[in-house]
């Protein structure tokens, strides 16, 4: 699975990943975080997201795909955290991160400021009491 998301996009996810995982207890230098991105989108590296083709159309976020598409993309995301040895903060990394989803969007029902996402993306009352 190839996911498009333009080098600019990318860069914000790897800072993302990098304050969830870091809230999660978990250190990883900002290339590593990169890789990661990267990787979450379907390229093995850095090097070969580097090499894709630039004119390609960039794909849908999470929050305008159909409900089977969006299963598909969150089952291969979980599955590159797992091999990259982050299966036990996976799904909270996904969540709060949310690396191919819009990060401006609201969830419905109560919301607070989760001070520690840098574009202050709001959550829903159950992941602030995760928190």
């Amino acid at each position: 699975m190839i996911i498009m998301m333009s080098e600019e996009r990318v860069k914000g996810m790897a800072k993302r990943l990098r304050k969830v995982l870091r809230g999660c207890g978990v250190e990883l230098k900002h290339f590593a975080c990169l890789e990661l991105a990267v990787r979450l989108c379907g390229f093995e590296d850095w090097q070969n997201y580097r090499r894709r083709d630039v004119d390609a159309p960039l794909s849908l976020l999470d929050d305008d795909l159909w409900e089977e598409e969006f299963a598909a993309r969150d089952e291969f995301q979980m599955s590159v955290l797992e091999e990259a040895g982050l299966g036990a903060v996976a799904r909270e990394l996904l969540d709060r991160a949310n690396p191919t989803g819009s990060w401006a969007k609201q969830t419905s029902g109560p919301t607070f400021r989760d001070n520690s996402d840098e574009r202050g993306h709001s959550l829903s009352f159950a992941d602030n009491l995760a928190q």
